[in-house]
C-alpha cells in the first residue's frame, strides 16, 4: 500500500482545481428532487483485507478525496430558503454534480428532541433516509446533508457509494464499497483542534475484515493525523472493532460482525501529550470496549497536535459496510446521554443489548 500515498496526493491535487462532482459550487437545479430512491444493485468489492498494509494510514484516501472535493467552505452552502447576493434575491439549491437530484421537499426536518439524541454540541447528523443527493434508478449518491441545522453538505470524490433501502434493521443505509466511495467535507466541523469530541455511528458490515472509518477527521496527505472509529485499524489483531487517534491505533476485544451496531467514541481532550487511553471511551452497543494499541501508526500512546487537520468524512478506508446514521458533536458526552442516545438508536434500529437474547 505504499504507492496509495502517492495515489492520495495526486487526487488531492486533481480536485484542487475542481475536478469531479461538486466542484463547481451552487447552481439552480432545474429538477425537483427525487420522489426517493429506488434500491440500487450491489456491486461492491466484497473482501479487502483486513486492516494491514505497509503504509497503514494510506486507507484514508478515498476519505481525504472526498473531503477535498468539496473545499473549505462546504458549511457555506446556503439552502434555497436562503437569501442570494441581491434583496429578494433567493439562493440557488446546491448543485451536488451531472444527473444528481436533490432530496425531495417534503422531508420533515429531524428534530433531537423527537428523535431523543442530544442538541447540545450537535454539529453534524446525518441520516440515510433524509438529505440524500442521489442519480435516478442508479442510486447512487452524490451528497449528503447535515441534519443538524448547520447547513453542511457532505459530497463524493472520485466514486459514488449507492443507496440502500433496508441493510442496516430495516432502515436506511449508504452502502460504502473499496475506499474511492467516501463523502467528505472539508474542515473539522468548527471544532477546535485541542478540544474533547464524540463520533456517533449506526453501522452494519459486509465485509468483517476490510479496515471502515464510518466517520473520520484528519489532514489530507499526512502519515497519521487522523481520529476515527476503526473497524480493523492500521495492524488489527484481525477482526476487531477499534479506533483511531494521531498515528496511534487501537483493537477492543470486540470480534467483527454483520449485525447492526452502534458506535460511539468519545475523546474528553485532544490536548497534545494527553495519554491517549486517560481520554477515550469507546462503547458498541452500549457496552464498553476495553482497548489495545496495536504495532500501527508512528504515535507512542499520546495525542499529537491536531491543528492541521482539515477534513471530515465518512466512509473511509477500503471495507465495505453500510453506514445509517452519523452524529458529531464538538464535545464530550456524559454517561447519561451517551445511554439515552444509544438507547434511542438501538430502538430505532432494532439492535439489542449486550447480553439480551441472540446479541452479538
Amino acid at each position: 500500500m505504499q504507492s496509495s500515498k502517492w495515489v492520495r496526493v495526486s487526487l488531492f491535487l486533481g480536485l484542487l482545481v475542481g475536478v469531479g462532482c461538486g466542484g463547481s459550487g451552487k447552481k439552480k437545479i432545474v429538477d425537483g428532487g427525487h420522489d426517493g430512491p429506488t434500491d440500487a444493485p450491489h456491486e461492491g468489492t466484497g473482501d479487502t483485507g483486513g486492516g494491514g498494509g505497509a503504509s497503514g494510514d494510506a486507507a484514508t484516501d478515498g476519505a481525504a478525496d472526498a473531503a477535498t472535493e468539496s473545499g473549505s467552505d462546504t458549511s457555506a452552502d446556503a439552502p434555497a430558503s436562503e437569501t442570494g447576493d441581491a434583496p429578494g434575491e433567493t439562493a440557488p439549491p446546491f448543485d451536488a454534480g451531472i444527473g444528481c437530484l436533490p432530496p425531495v421537499s417534503t422531508e420533515t426536518p429531524l428534530a433531537p428532541a423527537t428523535e431523543g439524541v442530544p442538541a447540545q454540541g450537535l454539529v453534524l447528523w446525518l441520516r440515510a433516509d433524509h438529505g440524500i443527493y442521489m442519480t435516478p434508478g442508479a442510486g447512487a449518491v452524490c451528497a449528503w446533508a447535515d441534519q443538524s441545522g448547520h447547513g453542511r453538505i457532505l459530497t463524493a470524490g472520485t466514486g459514488r457509494p449507492l443507496w440502500n433501502t433496508n441493510a442496516v434493521g430495516g432502515k436506511e443505509s449508504v452502502h460504502f464499497m473499496g475506499g474511492t466511495t467516501s463523502l467528505g467535507t472539508g474542515g473539522v466541523l468548527d471544532i477546535p483542534p485541542a478540544s474533547g469530541r464524540t463520533f456517533v455511528a449506526v453501522t452494519t458490515l459486509v465485509s468483517t475484515t476490510g479496515r471502515f472509518e464510518p466517520i473520520i477527521q484528519g489532514k489530507v496527505g499526512s502519515p497519521g493525523t487522523y481520529v476515527s472509529i476503526d473497524t480493523n485499524s492500521y495492524n488489527t489483531a484481525g477482526s476487531r472493532e477499534g479506533v483511531y487517534m494521531t498515528n496511534n491505533a487501537y483493537d477492543s476485544a470486540l470480534a467483527t460482525s454483520t449485525s447492526p451496531r452502534v458506535h460511539v467514541y468519545t475523546v474528553s481532550t485532544m490536548a497534545p501529550g494527553t495519554a491517549v487511553l486517560s481520554a477515550l471511551d469507546y462503547r458498541v452497543n452500549g457496552a464498553a470496549q476495553t482497548l489495545t494499541r496495536t504495532s500501527g501508526g508512528l504515535g507512542n500512546g499520546n495525542i499529537e497536535d491536531f491543528t492541521s487537520a482539515d477534513f471530515t468524512a465518512v466512509g473511509g478506508a477500503d471495507g465495505d459496510a453500510n453506514v445509517a446514521e452519523v452524529l458529531v458533536y464538538d464535545r464530550a458526552l456524559g454517561a447519561d446521554e451517551k445511554t439515552a442516545l444509544e438507547t434511542a438508536l438501538k430502538a430505532r434500529y432494532g439492535i439489542q443489548s449486550p447480553g439480551d437474547s441472540g446479541a452479538d
